[in-house]
C-alpha cells in the first residue's frame, strides 16, 4: 500500500476524499530557511527546534518542537521500510527543500521512492501539487514516476552543498545546468536560495527587497505582503512565518528599515522607514543582522554576497 508524503495536511486529506489509495504521512519542516546543519540527527533537530521556537515567538517550546521533529522522522523511517513512499512535490523552493532533504536521506538506503509533480498554474500560484483539483489528483497519482538513481545522486550532492558553511560548492553545482537534467525544478529553487545572500549593492536578500518594494506604497500586513511577493514570483514560496521572520529582521538594528505593529501574523503590520527607502533606492547598504542560511551563518564578517548583475554568489568587493 503506497504511503503519500507531503508537508501539509490539507492535500493529504484531499487525497483521501478523492479516493486515491494509500496511507498518508505529513512530514513538515521549513528547510528553506534557518540553520540546516551538516550534523547528526539529534544536533540537527535541536538546531531546527531552537530556530523554529524563536521565530514562532515560543522559545520555551523548543523541546516540544524537537520531539515532534523526532517523531515525524521516526514515522518516515518506519514507513520507508514498509512500502513505496509517494512524495507530492511542489515546484516552489519551500517544497523543493523538503523533497531535497527526504530524497538525500532515504534514496541511498534503497527506499522505494516515487514522486508526483505538477505544472505551475499562473492563475493559481503556490504549491503546484496542492493546487490540483479533485479529479486531477487520481490522475497525478497514476502518472507518478520513480525517483531514479540520477535524482538521488543529485540530491545527495545538493544536500551536502546546501549544508556547507560557504556557498561556493552550491554555486558551482548550480552553474552546471546539465547536472539537473533529472530534476530541473531543483536548480531554479536553489538559485532562489542563493539570491537570499546579501545583495552586493544594498545588503538585502531577494525576499527582503521584495518586501520593502511592497511597503513603498504604504503599510501592509503579512497577508498583503504575501500576495505582493506572490505576484512577482513565478513560483511563490514564502509563508506567513517566513515573511514575519524577515520583517522582524528588517525592524532590528540601529537603523531599522521597517517599523512593526501587532504581535504575530496575520495581524503583524509593517511600515517602511526613511532608512528602508534609502536602502531600497540603493543609496545605502544594510548590514544584515546575524542569521542562518542553510549551513552558513551570515554576519558582518561574511565574505560572500549576491551579485544581481551576474546572477551568482561572489566575494564582496
Amino acid at each position: 500500500m503506497p504511503i503519500h508524503v507531503h508537508g501539509g495536511s490539507l492535500l493529504l486529506a484531499r487525497l483521501a476524499e478523492a479516493g486515491v489509495p494509500g496511507e498518508r504521512l505529513e512530514w513538515s519542516e521549513v528547510l528553506c530557511d534557518g540553520p540546516v546543519l551538516a550534523a547528526d540527527d539529534h544536533a540537527f533537530r535541536r538546531a531546527r527546534a531552537d530556530w523554529l521556537a524563536e521565530h514562532t515567538g515560543e522559545p520555551a517550546a523548543a523541546p516540544q518542537i524537537a520531539e515532534a521533529l523526532r517523531a515525524q522522522d521516526e514515522a518516515l523511517t518506519a514507513a520507508a521500510a514498509r512500502d513505496e513512499l509517494v512524495l507530492w512535490t511542489g515546484n516552489e523552493w519551500f517544497c523543493q527543500a523538503i523533497a531535497l532533504a527526504l530524497i538525500a536521506r532515504l534514496g541511498p538506503t534503497g527506499a522505494r521512492l516515487s514522486w508526483v509533480t505538477a505544472e505551475d498554474d499562473p492563475e493559481r500560484p503556490g504549491c503546484s501539487v496542492g493546487e490540483l483539483g479533485e479529479a486531477a489528483l487520481p490522475r497525478a497519482f497514476a502518472a507518478r514516476q520513480p525517483v531514479d538513481s540520477a535524482a538521488i545522486a543529485l540530491a545527495v550532492q545538493a544536500w551536502d552543498a546546501y549544508r556547507a558553511p560557504a556557498p561556493t560548492r552550491l554555486q558551482a553545482l548550480v552553474d552546471d545546468v546539465a547536472a539537473f537534467v533529472a530534476w530541473p525544478a531543483l536548480r531554479a529553487a536553489l538559485v532562489l536560495h542563493l539570491a537570499e545572500w546579501p545583495g552586493r549593492d544594498d545588503g538585502l536578500a531577494r525576499s527582503e527587497r521584495q518586501l520593502l518594494a511592497a511597503l513603498a506604497d504604504g503599510p501592509r500586513d503579512v497577508g498583503a505582503l504575501l500576495s505582493a511577493c506572490a505576484r512577482v514570483e513565478t513560483r511563490p514560496w514564502l509563508t506567513d512565518l517566513l515573511v514575519a521572520t524577515r520583517l522582524r529582521r528588517l525592524a532590528g538594528g540601529d537603523a531599522p528599515l521597517v517599523t512593526l505593529t501587532g504581535a504575530a501574523p496575520p495581524g503583524l503590520t509593517a511600515e517602511i522607514t526613511e532608512a528602508g527607502l534609502a536602502t531600497l533606492a540603493g543609496r545605502a547598504r544594510w548590514a544584515t543582522p546575524a542569521r542562518w542560511l542553510g549551513g552558513a551563518i551570515l554576519d558582518a564578517a561574511t565574505p560572500w554576497c549576491w551579485d544581481g548583475e551576474t546572477g551568482r554568489v561572489a566575494p564582496w568587493t
